[in-house]
């Protein structure tokens, strides 16, 4: 398992950031399209290197969690992978990225502490979850959405 620092955090936004590049900077990869698809595999990859359980709902959406104590609750963190037709880099993808660097990060410390947190939860030792959503506001006829349930 790796563990990611401020470099790789980098070197991962650079390479998210090449799928459905645009010429002019940004970026499109439209939820469902080639682009998409091809990014949504590559996180799942990064996830699972940095540790985490990846997980799909019903229609898609895409779970990687990080879990300390289990069945304890948990937090979900991140964003949208896919973007709008013209999207800029930083559109959703970001915040996919920052949020499994963070759980990763912070489950990593904590497992080299010893410590294990009462609960997977932001406000008492920050999120254990980074949630990579079907679709941002769509430019299609449909919206996704869906759930994850656990017992």
């Amino acid at each position: 398992m790796t563990q990611p620092d401020d470099a790789q955090f980098l070197a991962d936004f650079a390479t998210l950031s090449a799928f459905g590049a645009t010429g002019n900077g940004g970026v499109e990869h439209q939820a469902a399209s080639e682009a998409d698809g091809e990014q949504r595999a590559w996180m799942a990859g990064l996830l699972e290197k940095y540790g985490a359980v990846v997980e799909y709902d019903e229609v898609g959406n895409q779970l990687g969690r990080f879990e300390l104590r289990p069945r304890a609750p948990y937090v979900m963190v991140g964003s949208h992978l896919d973007s709008q037709p013209t999207a800029g880099k930083y559109d959703g993808a970001y915040g996919v990225l920052a949020g499994a660097h963070v759980a990763a990060r912070l489950t990593a410390r904590w497992r080299e502490e010893g410590h294990t947190p009462t609960y997977n939860s932001p406000t008492t030792n920050a999120p254990r979850t980074a949630a990579v959503s079907g679709e941002s506001r769509t430019s299609r006829a449909v919206a996704v959405t869906g759930s994850i349930h656990r017992s």
